[in-house]
């Protein structure tokens, strides 16, 4: 509303705004509301004052006072001191009477419909730019009952039926709204009802807003709400001023990110500043929480801090015997921060380590990009435990962490007999980079004690781990495809042996296949030096390897580990007895392949292979009658070798096609590719190539021939002549799956049957024995409905002697065998879920009807009578969600006679039982079969309670026996403050080899 200017802005049917002058407005709406006014006394008496009241009784203002944080911010703004302009005369612009041609008033309706109806008129605005403070944007506002404003000496709106008022201050919506235009102030009050004493719920939030249990309460559709910049501040009554963007609230809520805050008396001085008066903060969402800190005072900043004076915790209404005089409520837990990381006091079930205080730290968050922690634990035996860790990340390109970790265990007293000093170390580095779209690095480096976890872990998979290894690596691909190359370094170590494997700097390198006869314009008939095409690669190596000599006991007979033997040839020899120490080469591959026939029914595939390796060095061997033994010898010196194959493959494809129906499945396609390849390659352990050496093995003169690069990190020539055939053959097998509905309607989904059963053989006619290799079969298929299947089998041609070692005869030329198995094992896992119905599961579904053999359908006597008292009562839902994992897994391995291997286990992981909403079972199962033994299983317990969570997991089984009990707030925020009071840090306990609470 523009005080200079007398004119009210006005929204029109096409949601353009338009000027009125204030004078043409008010003559028409002053003669209707006279007329009305005269029309209506009559049929009403007395009714006329009631007439332009508010349909809800406005009570006074009751927030009679607020503490002195911050002064009433909400006193009127003084009236318009500067005069109107003059209202220039203008001309009727209202249609005379008979000039309406029978047409209805269009500014008052004698039907005014459903006041309720969804259907809103458009919002008219008020708009003013007036002096000393006044509005300077538009008010729009809207009600779906009526709207009444008043201009007789105050300008004043009244709105009635689901109202709101929007302005760039804020929104305020509530069931009815009053505007003072001339103070620039919007209030809104909720409208009382009825009192009901039944309500509990209702009766605690009046009684701890102190309102008073029996106080009337208030209609939950009428409750006015403010919104400004997204926060919403819900109350029983509003008072708000859009210019100075101040107000009071009386019985408000305001919602934070960790939960809510409720107070009798709310001021707002600035959009991000709050003070409320008997305070009541809660991350319950109950109505009635379970849980809440009630304050004398509070202040909120920015949604971020909560500061309070006099405060005091409820748990279930009882309050906690301790006053907390003043106090901080970090709300926004998002937005890490620096600070001390909470401790707890253990006592270890162990003589090892005694009394201590675990997670003793502090986090530092240094900024968006960098943050890191230690904590540590101290015992009062002298152990000591420290963890440190770094995390890093810089979005679109790198991102990682470091961790270091030590620790020092000791004995309660050094006069025990057990007393020991164990120290252990780890450092753990993760680095992903993506340097640009074609090249990226990534690490991942794990280096650790043995008993590292097992002294300081508390997790099953780390305890029981007992190898470790880490790899990092640098790929670059040419932005066209022309090359790649990478470089990689890999370390594992197993700590069952001691036994050590180090390999870097590698590197790797290839270019791409490319045709040097290709043709430059394609027609013409194809050539087969058309299809030629050439690849090239290479590979640098390098290795260090690790296996410390051990005494008859097997424990190794020096202190020196792999790390001090890197560096030092020396200590090498002496841990291992090996007189090598880091070995490296390269080798190079080029490939060329000429597709010679690409008919529709045949391919043939002609190729070549030239491998060649460089060595610094290679093996010399002398027989030393002495010790009757064969000794090495490193020559020194570049040496090099090369090898080639070539090789010719026939391959093609058969289809069968099989009309048959078997059940719901209607015809067939069996898919075969079968596989032919003739292989040559020379013996490269002949004279000739100078590869190969012989040396005596005994003192009779027994000799055997050795390749000088069998210490090569890429290998090397092999002995013996290949001219061989290899048959393949692959098979897949597909259906189509028909089903009609009870419609008729026709289904169809392709399905297969068997997704691979491969079979492969070969056999080397330049072998002088054992010329026919073994038969591989491989099968997979998912034929059964979530049930994948993996199995495989090995059959071997030759006969064997009394200790089960194959000889150089076929098994048929003694026996009616054609073969004998050799290996053979089976996988099978699936996911398996139901009981749901309502919760999601698939739900029982009723069979058909059954009917007795000699069924009389006129004789009723073997039915029962019909019970009046069938279906009165609900029935309850008993099906109850449950989802699990299964694997099974066989294997059979034949050695000998006296050795054979197997092995069956059955895994059932991820068992979850959602007994009802708030019960839940989890448990992890497994059983080996060969062993009679149970694997290591955990088993779990989970109740919902809201707000709270209880969880109870036990692992009966294995060398890791412990139990798990735990019951604390859902929101983390308070589950701190919890665990920081006495008598609440003892809501977890744990028994376990470490420690427990």
């Amino acid at each position: 509303m523009k005080a200079a200017s007398h004119q009210l802005i006005l929204r029109t049917a096409n949601g353009n705004r338009s000027a009125v002058p204030a004078a043409l407005l008010f003559l028409p709406l002053t003669v209707l509301s006279v007329l009305l006014f005269v029309l209506w006394s009559g049929s009403w008496s007395g009714s006329g004052n009631a007439l332009m009241a508010s349909p809800h009784e406005r009570a006074p203002e009751t927030a009679s006072r607020f503490w002195a944080l911050a002064p009433d911010t909400t006193e009127a703004v003084p009236a318009d001191t500067l005069p109107a302009p003059p209202v220039p005369a203008l001309p009727d612009t209202l249609l005379p009477a008979e000039s309406t041609d029978g047409r209805p008033d269009s500014v008052i309706s004698p039907d005014f419909g459903d006041p309720f109806s969804p259907a809103e008129s458009p919002a008219p605005q008020a708009a003013g730019a007036g002096q000393n403070g006044g509005l300077t944007d538009a008010i729009s506002f809207t009600a779906r009952d009526s709207l009444i404003i008043r201009l007789d000496g105050q300008r004043m709106a009244e709105l009635f039926g689901n109202a709101r008022v929007s302005h760039p201050a804020g929104q305020l919506s509530a069931g009815a709204i009053t505007l003072d235009l001339e103070n620039n102030l919007a209030i809104a009050e909720a409208r009382r009802l009825p009192i009901d004493t039944t309500d509990t719920s209702a009766l605690f939030r009046r009684w701890i807003t102190r309102q008073g249990p029996f106080a009337a309460p208030v209609d939950t559709l009428s409750i006015p709400t403010l919104t400004r910049e997204g926060d919403e501040i819900t109350s029983r009554r509003i008072m708000f001023n859009f210019v100075t963007e101040q107000g009071k609230f009386d019985v408000a809520r305001v919602g934070i990110d960790q939960g809510t805050l409720t107070g009798t008396a709310v001021k707002a001085p600035t959009p991000h500043v709050v003070f409320i008066e008997d305070a009541i903060f809660s991350s319950c969402d109950l109505d009635h929480p379970h849980y809440y800190i009630r304050a004398r005072r509070m202040k909120m900043v920015d949604e971020e801090e909560v500061f309070f004076v006099g405060a005091q915790l409820y748990l279930l209404d009882i309050p906690y015997p301790v006053i907390f005089p003043f106090g901080y409520l970090p709300s926004r837990l998002q937005q890490r921060r620096s600070g001390l990381l909470e401790p707890s006091l253990v006592l270890q079930d162990q003589s090892t380590r005694g009394l201590g205080i675990e997670n003793v730290g502090w986090f530092q968050y240094f900024n968006d990009y960098l943050t890191g922690s230690i904590r540590t634990n101290v015992y009062t035996s002298g152990t000591f435990f420290a963890d440190g860790t770094a995390n890093y990340a810089l979005r679109g390109s790198y991102s990682g962490s470091v961790r270091l970790g030590y620790s020092r265990e000791r004995g309660l007293e050094s006069t025990d007999p057990d007393f020991s000093r164990t120290i252990n170390r780890r450092l753990e580095i993760n680095h992903q980079q993506t340097i640009n779209p074609f090249a990226n690095l990534s690490a991942n480096i794990n280096l650790r004690t043995a008993d590292y976890f097992r002294r300081n872990s508390y997790d099953i998979s780390e305890r029981a781990e007992t190898s470790t290894s880490s790899r990092a690596s640098f790929n670059f691909r040419h932005p066209e495809g022309l090359y790649t190359f990478g470089v990689s370094m890999q370390q594992s170590q197993n700590f069952a042996t001691n036994q050590v494997q180090f390999q870097g700097p590698n590197a790797n390198y290839s270019f791409r296949r490319f045709n040097p006869f290709e043709r430059r314009r394609s027609g013409g008939d194809q050539r087969w030096y058309d299809t030629l095409s050439l690849s090239y690669g290479g590979q640098f190596s390098s290795r260090f390897n690790f296996t410390p000599l051990r005494d008859g006991q097997g424990e190794p007979i020096s202190d020196i580990n792999w790390f001090e033997a890197l560096f030092s040839p020396s200590k090498f020899r002496e841990a291992t007895g090996e007189i090598g120490h880091v070995r490296y080469g390269l080798t190079q591959r080029a490939e060329l392949t000429s597709q010679l026939t690409t008919s529709e029914f045949l391919n043939v595939t002609a190729r070549g292979r030239l491998n060649e390796f460089w060595y610094p060095d290679t093996v010399r061997k002398t027989f030393n009658p002495e010790t009757n033994q064969v000794e090495d010898r490193i020559e020194q010196g570049f040496a090099a070798a090369r090898t080639f194959n070539t090789s010719l493959s026939f391959n093609t494809a058969i289809f069968g096609i099989s009309e048959a129906r078997i059940g719901s499945f209607e015809r067939f396609r069996h898919t075969m590719r079968p596989s032919v390849t003739f292989t040559y390659q020379p013996d490269f352990s002949s004279d000739f190539w100078g590869y190969f050496r012989e040396v005596e093995t005994d003192t009779l003169g027994n000799t055997r021939r050795y390749s000088i690069f069998e210490r090569g990190v890429l290998g090397g020539p092999g002995a013996g002549e290949q001219r061989a055939i290899s048959f393949s053959l692959a098979n897949v097998l597909e259906t189509k799956q028909v089903r009609r509905d009870s419609l008729g309607e026709r289904s169809e989904r392709n399905l297969r049957l068997v997704d691979n059963l491969n079979a492969s053989l070969s056999y080397n006619f330049a072998a002088e024995q054992f010329r026919l290799s073994e038969l591989n079969l491989t099968f997979s298929s998912n034929i059964l409905q979530n049930i994948r299947i993996n199995a495989g089998a090995s059959f071997n041609f030759y006969a064997q002697d009394s200790l089960g070692i194959a000889i150089n005869e076929y098994i048929w030329e003694n026996s009616g065998r054609v073969a004998r198995l050799t290996r053979y094992n089976i996988n099978a896992s699936t996911t398996v879920s139901g009981g749901g119905g309502a919760r999601g599961g698939p739900s029982i579904r009723p069979g058909p009807m059954y009917y007795p053999r000699f069924y009389d359908a006129f004789d009723q006597t073997m039915f029962r009578g019909i019970d009046p008292g069938f279906n009165q009562e609900p029935v309850p839902d008993f099906r109850v969600p449950w989802s699990a994992s299964l694997r099974f897994t066989y294997s059979w391995r034949f050695v000998n006679f006296n050795n054979q291997v197997r092995s069956a286990v059955l895994n059932a992981d991820n068992i979850m039982i959602q007994l009802t909403d708030g019960w839940r079972i989890r448990t992890s199962l497994g059983y080996d079969f060969i062993q009679r033994d149970l694997t290591p299983s955990r088993f779990g317990v989970d109740r919902n309670l809201h707000c709270w969570s209880m969880s109870f997991e036990w692992n009966p089984f294995g060398d890791f026996k412990f139990f798990l009990f735990s019951l604390r707030v859902n929101d983390s925020q308070m589950r701190s403050l919890f665990q920081a009071l006495p008598g609440f840090d003892r809501l977890e306990r744990r028994n376990s080899p470490i420690g427990r609470r």
